[in-house]
């Protein structure tokens, strides 16, 4: 190889470079105009070199800018075992102080409500039941109890975006002695959000998940569609998001009965 052809390739990695140092770390508005300025092959090329730390990093960091937000999400767990169906959530959140709301919309359990304040009551969250259950009015329960976890793995101290990528950036700085989770791209799919999967290394105790696949929104700079498979391949949880909307609500949104769950 020529000097002249190492310099051209040294100078285009560095522009590589310098790519991801402005996505990871540019501000909204700067953001969302580098994306819609930057043609696809480039931002794809940009996306397969940029660490899955930086990119959970910058999510996080965003999620936290914008401290209350509302979602919509379609949701699936394999819970004991059984892949159970589909529900579609209306999420509030407000990262700090945590607290968070959830509107049930479709599938199992619709039309049920949710309100968890832990600076209200750290280990118990407000539910109300829809149709005829709705007469009994809006009852505490435990947040570990088995009603609570009867459709999930998780507790709803983990609700959010923000948890999810505390999750996963954890998991990612426990895999980094082991060689980091090597990265499989798959390109766009028909959002318009970029996807790949992080396969997991071995470990003792294992990892949650054996394969990690992440969709993400370049513009909004959060994942948007998130979903983890088991060594057989099969789905063990799956979390798509949509309507991301920053938002702010007064803290009686999520007070158990100024809130009016």
């Amino acid at each position: 190889m020529s000097r002249w052809v190492v310099v051209v390739c040294w100078v285009a990695h560095a522009a590589v470079a310098d790519e991801l140092q402005d996505f990871t770390t540019l501000g909204e508005a700067e953001r969302r105009a580098m994306v819609a300025s930057t043609p696809r092959e480039q931002l794809e090329r940009i996306m397969k070199e940029t660490p899955q730390a930086k990119l959970l990093g910058m999510g996080q960091r965003i999620i936290q800018g914008v401290n209350t937000y509302k979602y919509r999400m379609l949701k699936q767990e394999r819970v004991r075992g059984e892949l159970l169906p589909e529900q579609v959530i209306d999420v509030y959140v407000r990262e700090s102080p945590f607290a968070v709301r959830l509107h049930y919309v479709k599938g199992p359990g619709a039309g049920r409500k949710v309100l968890f304040n832990p600076k209200v009551r750290p280990d118990e969250l407000r539910v109300r039941e829809a149709g005829f259950l709705s007469v009994a009015g809006a009852i505490w329960l435990s947040v570990d109890s088995s009603f609570a976890k009867a459709d999930s793995n998780h507790s709803v101290r983990e609700a959010g975006i923000g948890p999810l990528l505390g999750r996963l950036l954890r998991d990612t700085e426990r895999a980094k002695p082991l060689g980091g989770f090597p990265f499989v791209p798959e390109g766009w799919n028909d959002q318009g959000e970029y996807c790949g999967a992080y396969l997991s290394p071995p470990a003792s105790p294992p990892f949650d998940y054996a394969k990690t696949r992440i969709c993400t929104d370049l513009k909004a700079g959060v994942p948007m569609k998130v979903e983890g498979y088991g060594l057989k391949g099969e789905l063990l949880e799956k979390w798509h998001f949509s309507d991301f909307t920053p938002d702010t609500w007064p803290s009686e949104f999520f007070d158990s009965e100024k809130g009016k769950l």
